[in-house]
């Protein structure tokens, strides 16, 4: 059965205070929604703007909550030292009772790094480094560690996670190092920007890779993250893309994207064209689809909710 998640993260920032995030994940886990997730980010692409620190943002989600998965969509995994990343994650996954996801990326923001003071060379290397030594600190009384980039001895992280063996890690990627990776070491896969087509077709690599290593396909569970934006009336919710999730993904992507780039990429209409979209990467391959939804308020939740997301799990 398909799993359904949302994107709590809102660019610019448009909460008007932190209660109001609370109430929009509050009212996700009420109408039935499998997953939270925050993304990472010391510095964004939109001006003069930017979000919360993604740790924190999820452990009082997680306090507040009972039921749903909480994760990180993506965490930037070369701005923390991984024994920073271990302790956290365990952290996390007993605040919220054993429902932690760690997704993780190698990041791709060039400007974020530079304005920090981070290597932006390398950085897949340097993932691959710190996925092996968090899921050592996760299951091991004591670690050493002789890497390239890190050198870690005798090292010991407790308590433990509650989930055993430990949290899931899921690795967000699209190129073809950072799909081998996934394949190797992830135990979930996540990407944005991708039609259909070629969601399929990243999908296959990773499962021919994971069987090439001795891994089952099937144990690695795939993930689409769309950017979105839902209405009753189609066109108003074309219009919230245009006015919303264009001139976003245009500063990410690039000046020339168009409105039927987005269209191709991501989740745009009414809730019956939702369910036609959801239905192409669910036939390609996706276990657990994740939205953005754009603008985010209960409205727009609940049609997700109860007009979108029962079609897949009632098999209607």
């Amino acid at each position: 059965m398909v799993k359904f998640g949302l994107d709590l993260t809102i660019w610019p920032w448009e909460y008007r205070s932190f209660n109001e995030l609370i109430g929009i994940a509050s009212l996700a886990e009420k109408l039935g929604l499998d997953s939270l997730w925050f993304s990472d980010h010391l510095m964004y692409t939109t001006p003069d703007e930017g979000s919360l620190e993604v740790f924190a943002t999820l452990a009082a989600v997680g306090a507040r909550t009972r039921k749903i998965t909480v994760g990180t969509k993506v965490l930037c995994a070369p701005f923390r030292h991984p024994g920073i990343i271990a302790k956290i994650g365990t952290s996390l996954d007993i605040i919220t009772g054993g429902r932690f996801i760690l997704g993780i990326g190698a990041g791709w923001y060039r400007d974020e790094f530079e304005a920090f003071g981070f290597p932006f060379e390398d950085r897949v290397d340097r993932m691959r480094e710190i996925i092996e030594i968090v899921k050592m600190l996760w299951t091991q009384s004591f670690v050493d560690y002789e890497g390239r980039f890190y050198r870690i001895t005798k090292a010991v992280s407790m308590p433990k996670p509650l989930q055993k063996p430990h949290p899931p890690i899921w690795v967000g990627s699209t190129g073809p190092r950072m799909l081998r990776l996934t394949a190797e070491l992830g135990d979930g896969w996540v990407i944005t920007n991708e039609s259909s087509e070629e969601y399929r077709r990243k999908c296959s690599i990773i499962g021919k890779r994971a069987e090439k290593v001795g891994r089952k396909s099937d144990s690695i569970e795939a993930a689409y993250y769309a950017y979105s934006s839902i209405a009753s009336v189609p066109e108003l919710a074309l219009k919230y893309g245009q006015d919303y999730i264009l001139p976003e993904r245009r500063r990410v992507l690039g000046r020339m994207l168009s409105l039927k780039d987005i269209e191709d990429m991501c989740i745009i209409g009414s809730p019956d064209e939702w369910i036609d979209r959801i239905d192409e990467y669910v036939s390609a391959g996706a276990e657990h689809i994740i939205v953005k939804i754009v603008p985010l308020n209960q409205d727009n939740l609940k049609l997700y909710a109860e007009k979108v997301i029962p079609y897949f799990k009632e098999g209607i």
